[in-house]
């Protein structure tokens, strides 16, 4: 009897363990692919400013899976740059595809980058009058394809003269004139037959079919682009100072690619025969929308928050690459615990401690990392005691029974694998101060600017919840537009120029008018 409770025990508590542990694989029948191949720009490369990183995402995935990979991507490539070198492979390189089971491209942020870049210094080049371009430089050496580091370098943000110099100093009009230059630059390429209709989608539509003409039967995963500017608050005031221009500068600037990141995936989304690896939402690893008091938290997977714009690097640094190396292999499948380069990696970072939530909850499903199991367990035997007692006439037996208790607690921490969020209701929101960071400035008119385009454009559908659109309407008329816009960018200019005395509110300034 004793052998059968003991062995009824054990198998409770190994079935109590094994029910226990993450179960992320169970279902993971993926087969792992044999071969990959890398093609896009300096991202998929692993480069950064200057030098690159010492395992790039595809070094990763290779490990992971044990299958050869073939990196063919290029520094400051686009898509076109990406059709082309397609439709010159080697027969080395097309043989790579052929045999290829995954193809993962990472394309489309030189796109951007471009086209913005372009578009400032063109402006900076026409106001002649102003100093917008720095010493050294004229509208005759803007190249056909600006970079990042050509637009820190022959623009002129905050120097003399400067852009910034031009907003604080200047008229209503004249902060106007920027924030709409600035408006124009990202509409010119998320808008209705901007860079994304003309230029990038095709391109990469021409690309996917250029591949699957090689190789039919290969997956093609395409890595959606991060939001890079998700600059901390704290880093911004200490930087910049919290009520700057230069601070005003950055959310706007902040805020608009969002909204053009936004714009790229639906696009990108849309094309037949890829899947979409949502590196973004890795990066900014958190549930709300970003905002200037919570922009997310890309600034861990980029070194962007230097003490300039000028140093500032884009690209992922060590941390993003392992993110995107779990986000790809989160989308191949074929998922194991690992022991080689990607929990190596990981373990190795300094500040591993720091790593956004969702993006771990991701590195943990791949890795098959599985938080510690305690059980304990707690038994009480059996003791029964029997007493007699015998006289002339009578015997009597009493026996006594104490019960067997057998307590088995188990706590399992399993990787995280899905999250549900509640969404609070939207919080009020003071009339003007559309992003509700406590201030009335040219990010909320901005804003309000963005989401008439929004609401006037093909599907007639805005972004704002219903307190952001009362925040927006300040002229009370039920409507958000660009009178709107205009009214909460003169007020800002308002608010900017009083020294002394009281402020009047926004309904009183707008009454004034």
């Amino acid at each position: 009897m004793k052998k059968i409770v003991s062995a009824v025990l054990a198998a409770a508590m190994s079935i109590t363990a094994i029910t226990a542990s993450p179960a992320v694989y169970a279902a993971d029948k993926a087969a792992s692919p044999k071969s990959m191949v890398v093609l896009g720009d300096s991202i998929a490369a692993g480069g950064l400013r200057t030098g690159s990183v010492k395992y790039n995402y595809g070094d990763i995935c290779g490990d992971y899976l044990g299958c050869k990979v073939s990196n063919y991507a290029v520094s400051g490539y686009d898509t076109s740059d990406l059709v082309n070198e397609i439709e010159s492979f080697t027969d080395t390189q097309k043989k790579a595809v052929s045999d290829a089971d995954v193809v993962v491209i990472s394309i489309g942020g030189n796109d951007m980058m471009h086209a913005l870049s372009k578009y400032l210094l063109d402006f900076a080049g026409r106001k002649t009058s102003e100093k917008f371009l720095n010493d050294g430089y004229t509208k005759d050496d803007i190249p056909e394809k600006p970079s990042l580091t050509d637009l820190t370098q022959m623009l002129n943000i905050r120097g003399e003269g400067g852009l910034m110099d031009y907003m604080a100093k200047g008229t209503f009009a004249q902060k106007r004139e920027v924030t709409d230059e600035i408006g124009s630059a990202f509409a010119n390429i998320y808008g209705s037959g901007g860079t994304f209709d003309s230029e990038t989608i095709p391109n990469l539509e021409k690309a996917v079919e250029d591949i699957k003409a090689i190789a039919p039967n290969t997956r093609i995963l395409v890595t959606n682009v991060y939001q890079p500017l998700q600059l901390q608050p704290s880093y911004v005031e200490k930087t910049y100072g919290k009520q700057s221009d230069y601070a005003t500068f950055l959310s706007i600037l902040r805020m608009r690619c969002e909204a053009m990141m936004k714009e790229y995936d639906i696009k990108l989304n849309a094309i037949d025969g890829i899947e979409v690896v949502d590196v973004k939402s890795q990066f900014t690893s958190q549930e709300k929308e970003p905002s200037t008091s919570a922009p997310g938290n890309a600034s861990y997977f980029v070194d962007i928050q230097t003490s300039s714009l000028s140093t500032a690097d884009v690209h992922p640094n060590q941390k993003g690459h392992i993110a995107m190396a779990a986000a790809i292999l989160d989308k191949i499948g074929s998922l194991h615990t690992d022991s080689g380069l990607l929990s190596k990696t990981f373990n190795g970072l300094s500040d591993k401690d720091a790593y956004p939530e969702i993006a771990l909850a991701t590195y943990k499903k791949v890795a098959g990392v599985k938080d510690v199991v305690t059980t304990t367990t707690t038994s009480t035997t059996s003791k029964t005691t029997t007493t007699t007692t015998t006289t002339s006439t009578t015997t009597t037996t009493t026996t006594k029974k104490t019960t067997t208790s057998t307590t088995t607690t188990t706590t399992a921490t399993a990787p995280p694998v899905t999250t549900t969020t509640t969404t609070p209701p939207a919080p009020k929101i003071p009339k003007g101060d559309v992003n509700n960071s406590g201030k009335i400035d040219a990010v909320d008119a901005s804003a309000v600017l963005s989401e008439y385009a929004k609401l006037s454009g093909s599907s007639g559908k805005g972004e704002f919840n219903a307190e952001q659109t009362k925040a927006a309407d300040v002229d009370d008329n039920g409507k958000v537009d660009a009178v709107d816009a205009s009214k909460i960018l003169s007020y800002y200019a308002y608010i900017s120029t009083v020294k002394s005395g009281g402020i009047m509110s926004i309904d009183q300034y707008i009454k004034s008018l």
